[in-house]
């Protein structure tokens, strides 16, 4: 029982207080003090076997178990209970009474294409339909999940000798499934309008209670509600704690997090990403994301090789590739036909960078160059991965991107990383490699893209003014002591979602 948090506390009261509140965190720590229980069991079972064994010698074999150990202690046996399991497993067997549950639109039918990898199954419907289009094809095969979805519910609904019990529910966006209409038509001959409804009481959980005393606060039972909140807070209930509840604990700070006398530091990237939602960018800024992906780490690799082309001389294109491939392992550790497919990738990346530093027109300032410019408010700090002069002596800014999806024609003309750039060619932030203030344009060059073209989207010289006042605005705005969350087209795959307010998976932030 020596285990401690990262602030001294014991791991192990922690966990208890924690399971005593209940809910979902009260839950998961049951199980986390259940696996504990589990691993000194089977570390008594391992020194019993080996007695002369260390601790070591117990982790080596728990690491190299590929099936969970057999538990020596005699199981319960209990004949009369509720049976949970799934349609598969009932197959071949009988119940008194059945219930189906969350018979629900989207999920049951779940109509959702259960491709395998490779895509099998699309050469088969293709052979036996002809050379159909693809929505054709995703037609004929949601008709055919559709009725194995009929027959593995009729499976379901035939396990009852006696009574069947088939509950949906209808709020909101949940809706009963079209199942549920052709069995309450079929069998009752009814419409699912026609058929009692209930509404579904509170579940009996510690929060639940707590929720519904703090609704009678404000009604003709508020001492009692109370005088039963107090107690639970004083039991170590921490949603009873009236600080723990949104709107009653003041604020920790509300003061900025840049000195209002300085200015704030501000990336080209991260300017972009400040504008999509500025929640997500103070909480990845705080370290809310991850380490390094594969993707990203490929893309340092590129740039970096990119680089090494214009700095060493006598580099070629195959040279590049061979140290790519030497190098490989650092980007990527795993073995089999995906990573082969991912350095295949990288290397056409490589050979669409050959084919842009052979084919421009401008002469090369150089490449990875740093810049640190202010404008008012806003400190532009950065750098550019080629720096480019045309002939009438303006400078360019290539940033390449490993991305395959190109921006649009007319996003780019707004894109912020570009004008950060644009900026501060004019600020002077490259003087040191070239004397020019004038900027001929930035560019994003697209090195991921599925075709042999090079692909890029180039943004033409700015209005500077206008283009300072928005940087410097943005500045202020992440300096400041509020930052807004915003839905957008990418919250899916936002890394920090489970702390972020508007979605259900953060929504403990604020509950």
């Amino acid at each position: 029982d020596n285990a401690q948090t990262s602030d001294g506390a014991k791991l192990s009261t922690q966990w208890q207080e924690i399971a005593l509140r209940g809910g979902n965190r009260g839950a998961s720590a049951d199980r986390d003090l259940d696996a504990m229980m589990q691993l000194f069991q089977s570390a008594q079972r391992f020194s019993e076997r080996f007695p002369l064994s260390g601790a070591q010698a117990f982790i080596r074999e728990i690491s190299a178990e590929i099936i969970a150990g057999d538990v020596i202690t005699a199981q319960g046996v209990r004949p009369d209970c509720v049976e949970i399991l799934t349609v598969h497993a009932a197959k071949g067997r009988e119940w008194d009474l059945v219930a189906v549950a969350g018979l629900q639109e989207g999920m049951w039918p779940n109509l959702r294409q259960r491709s395998s990898l490779l895509g099998a199954e699309r050469l088969v419907e293709r052979e036996r339909h002809g050379n159909l289009a693809r929505t054709e094809l995703d037609v004929i095969a949601a008709g055919a999940l559709l009725e194995d979805e009929r027959r593995l519910l009729h499976v379901a609904t035939t396990r009852a000798r006696h009574s069947l019990f088939v509950t949906c529910v209808s709020y909101e966006d949940d809706q009963p499934s079209q199942f549920f209409e052709e069995i309450t038509d079929a069998i009752l001959n009814k419409s699912s309008e026609e058929l009692d409804q209930y509404s579904l009481p509170r579940p009996i959980t510690t929060p639940a209670l707590v929720a519904d005393l703090r609704s009678a606060l404000s009604g003709e039972q508020a001492q009692e509600a109370a005088s039963i909140i107090k107690a639970l807070s004083d039991a170590g209930i921490h949603s009873a704690d009236p600080q723990s509840w949104t709107g009653v604990a003041q604020l920790s700070t509300t003061e900025p997090i840049v000195d209002p006398t300085k200015a704030v530091p501000i990336s080209p990237s991260s300017a972009e990403n400040f504008t999509e939602c500025g929640m997500k960018w103070f909480l990845e800024k705080s370290g809310g994301t991850d380490g390094d992906s594969i993707a990203q780490v490929l893309g340092s690799a590129i740039h970096a090789f990119a680089a090494l082309m214009v700095q060493e001389e006598g580099i070629t294109e195959s040279i590049l590739v061979e140290k790519l491939k030497n190098s490989w392992n650092l980007i990527d550790p795993q073995e089999g036909w995906v990573s082969k497919g991912s350095q295949d990738k990288a290397i056409a990346m490589i050979s669409r960078f050959m084919k842009y530093h052979i084919k421009h027109e401008r002469d090369v300032v150089g490449v990875e160059l740093k810049f640190d410019v202010t404008v008012g408010k806003a400190r532009i700090i950065g750098t550019v991965d080629r720096l480019e002069v045309d002939s009438a002596g303006s400078l360019f800014v290539i940033d390449f991107k490993t991305s395959k999806d190109p921006i649009t024609y007319e996003k780019v003309k707004e894109n912020l990383q570009l004008k950060s750039y644009q900026i501060a060619v004019t600020e002077g932030g490259f003087k040191a490699h070239h004397a020019s203030t004038t900027s001929s344009g930035a560019a994003l060059v697209y090195l991921g893209h599925d075709i042999q073209k090079i692909s890029s989207r180039e943004q033409e010289p700015i209005d500077i003014g206008a283009a300072r006042t928005q940087i410097e605005g943005i500045a202020q705005s992440m300096g400041a002591a509020q930052f807004v969350a915003a839905t957008n087209k990418r919250c899916k795959e936002c890394p920090v979602k489970s702390s972020c307010p508007i979605k259900v998976e953060g929504r403990t932030v604020i509950e």
